[in-house]
């Protein structure tokens, strides 16, 4: 993204002029070359008409209009010296220019590309809009023209006028055109189009915060800053009346960044994007452009979640999750607990039940406790932290390894986690599974929860704190609920011989479990890694036996020492080694054929602006990505959409902490995976996809209309 003068670095080719001056001298020497290089072809444009002081003509760089397709237009207005129009916020005072566009087989038209306006001080006002002449360009989509041989195009406009009074003026326009094949275009009004001095955006290179409910922190990334160049900065809102136009912002260098302070007079607004407009002295002459910022309501982080919403969609999302496949393993143990008290008392149903929801809550709470201190530090994490970390990895995986055994009868704890015999070792089985469902659960994000974890995250710590709570209680209800339900108890089959086979058969789950979190160490830190795990597994399952089969005394003692010793060594290397294991950069092809790119913000405005873009923030660790990437991404079916729309394939993968993924999901609210975007041609606000994900909802998505970018809105 260019910097509109900000950045003086030269670069190659670089003639060592001004960025503006090098912009001007390259868009003559292109026009130069498509007028002499292109047949010339007449412009489309209606004769110029009087509204009263203003005139205004219709153009559109197209002979004609394809059937089905899109034509750009435009309406130009020109006024005499000394007066103006106004912008899509007219400022203190006036009124916006308005089009109203009508036709045969017209089937919508865009929002007016409004250019970077003028600031017009008159007494103690401020204006905002254009002096002299201005062209406002649109899109017009139509319909299928078979058989229509002309379009007579109409615009109803009305625009005010204004010097030292003000003029409301309206006119009525036509501009026939032919319905052709394939129009031709006229390269000098093409290049008008293309280059008119629109805002450009800040994605990536800002960041707003609110400080307090009016007032708005905005941090631009610029490396050689300097303010005295700068002439007027302020900040222009796309909506009338929320701030004092004639307050400039304050404004202070911080290394590489300017920091814009702007206080706002009403916070009851939905959003607050607008324009950071400036004007730079280059050469002499004073030039002026324009950021557009993206700015939530104060109250509304998180994408309109109030609390008690928030709180009901963390609820409801913890239920979903108990139907995620990674929380089928730890719910066995849990089951057995259950069966363990079919024949006994209620109380005892019930406290295992209290004492699961407790472990779960705590658990979650925790986490969420972790996490937020983490990230007040300036940690760049989100929800599922835990497992990008390659040593969490490991150990997990030894875990289930010794659960898997401990089913297995390959030694035994007490009766074992899952069984009971006598309260305390209930209460401590029915607790422990539910800090166990919690950890290997954790990572997974089924619906409702994105929204709702992304609020709590930028909540007070009460408030987040609340809400992951209510996760937790959402996640143990079922159980809970079981617990108190005798006749579902009853159903259960009563404790006998069997039990030792359904926990033999459960062990099984156990070991899959493994498997799945080996298969990603190794994706975090290679083969040695999964190497250096192993030979953790094989010294801690050592040391069990010999704790197991012996009393340990003298050398056992010290076999038992080394081998712990041993696999805490194995472990720590696996931390020694996880950070300089390379990434992945070269684009992959998933089993449906689908060649994807890796996800960079650079590679992702690019991709936007010409075309379709499908973006995939995912992680090997997260089953629910996973399992859509397999049914809906890497099919058959998608393939061939991707290829027939054009459509980019980005995937964000976030198996390891990646601080630009995460502050990428945390510009949508969520802070965790999976999140699917759908871009369209050009547009800035993408359409959110459901995390559980078929193949139609992708076809829905990219053959629907994109959401008005925040230039037309």
């Amino acid at each position: 993204m260019d910097r509109a003068g900000f950045s003086r670095a030269q670069r190659p080719g670089d003639l060592g002029l001004p960025t503006v001056i090098q912009r001007l001298i390259s868009r003559g020497l292109v026009l130069a070359w498509l007028l002499g290089a292109t047949p010339w072809v007449q412009a489309a444009e209606s004769v110029w008409v009087s509204s009263g002081m203003a005139k205004a003509r219709i153009i559109t760089p197209a002979s004609g209009i394809v059937s089905g397709e899109a034509l750009d237009v435009g309406v130009e207005l020109e006024l005499p010296e000394g007066w103006h129009t106004y912008w899509r916020n007219p400022g203190d005072s006036g009124e916006p220019v308005s089009l109203t566009w009508s036709g045969q087989g017209l089937k919508s038209s865009s929002k007016i590309r409004w250019p970077i306006p003028d600031r017009i001080p008159y007494g103690p006002l401020v204006n905002l809009g254009y002096k002299e002449s201005v062209l406002l360009t649109q899109r017009l989509a139509f319909e299928n023209l078979v058989g229509v041989d002309a379009i007579e195009l109409t615009v109803s406009g009305r625009w005010l006028v204004c010097e030292a009074v003000c003029i409301p003026e309206t006119k009525v326009m036509t501009l026939t055109l032919p319905v052709v094949e394939q129009a031709a275009v006229n390269p000098e009004l093409k290049v008008r189009f293309d280059q008119l001095p629109l805002p450009q955006r800040a994605a990536g290179i800002s960041e707003t915060r609110w400080l307090s409910q009016t007032d708005l922190e905005i941090r631009l990334n610029f490396p050689g800053i300097d303010l005295s160049r700068l002439d007027g900065l302020y900040f222009l809102p796309f909506e009338e009346g929320v701030l004092d136009l004639t307050v400039a912002p304050t404004a202070v260098v911080e290394a590489d960044q300017i920091v814009l302070g702007v206080g706002f007079e009403d916070a009851s607004r939905a959003r607050y994007d607008g324009l950071l407009w400036f004007q730079e002295w280059v050469n002499g002459e004073r030039v002026t452009a324009a950021f557009m910022i993206e700015v939530p309501s104060p109250n509304d982080n998180s994408g309109g979640l109030a609390f008690l919403q928030a709180i009901l969609m963390a609820l409801l999302g913890g239920m979903i999750l108990n139907l995620m496949p990674c929380v089928f393993p730890v719910l066995s143990i849990k089951v057995l607990g259950l069966m363990a008290e079919a024949g006994g008392s209620q109380q005892a149903q019930r406290q295992q039940g209290w004492w699961y929801t407790f472990g779960v809550i705590a658990s979650f709470v925790l986490i969420a406790l972790v996490l937020m201190v983490l990230r007040a530090v300036g940690e760049q994490i989100g929800w599922g932290f835990q497992l990008q970390s390659p040593v969490v990895v490991a150990l997990l995986a030894i875990l289930f390894l010794l659960l898997g055994l401990n089913l297995s009868g390959f030694y035994t704890i007490g009766s074992g986690i899952s069984v009971n015999v006598g309260p305390e070792k209930g209460r401590l089985g029915a607790l422990s599974s539910g800090v166990l469902a919690v950890v290997i659960a954790a990572p997974c994000t089924a619906p409702f929860m994105g929204a709702a974890l992304g609020y709590a995250l930028v909540q007070p710590p009460l408030i987040g704190l609340t809400v992951f709570a209510s996760l937790g209680l959402g996640m143990a209800l079922p159980m809970l609920l079981l617990s108190y339900s005798p006749g579902l108890l009853a159903v259960l089959p009563r404790p006998g011989a069997w039990m030792n086979r359904f926990k033999e058969g459960a062990a099984f789950l156990m070991y899959a479990t493994m498997i799945w979190l080996l298969w990603i160490l190794i994706q975090q830190a290679g083969e040695f890694g999964f190497v250096l795990t192993a030979l953790s597994a094989l010294l801690v399952v050592f040391a069990v036996w010999l704790w197991q089969a012996f009393k340990p005394t003298g050398l056992q003692r010290v076999l038992l020492l080394l081998s712990v010793l041993g696999a805490g060594w194995a472990i720590s290397q696996i931390a020694v080694l996880a950070p300089t294991m390379p990434r992945p950069e070269q684009a992959r092809t998933g089993d449906g054929g689908i060649q994807s790119e890796p996800y960079t913000e650079a590679l992702l405005r690019a991709a936007k602006a010409e075309g379709p873009v499908f973006v995939n923030f995912t992680a090997d660790w997260c089953i629910t990505c996973k399992v859509n990437e397999v049914v809906a991404i890497d099919t058959e079916g998608t393939t061939d959409l991707f290829e027939t729309l054009g459509v980019r394939y980005l995937k964000a993968d976030w198996t390891l902490e990646d601080p630009k993924i995460t502050a990428a999901l945390a510009r949508f609210g969520r802070v965790g995976v999976p999140l699917y975007l759908v871009y369209h041609r050009g547009s800035e606000t993408p359409l959110i996809l459901p995390q559980i994900l078929t193949g139609e909802m992708i076809r829905q998505a990219l053959q629907t209309r994109a959401p008005a970018e925040i230039n037309d809105a």
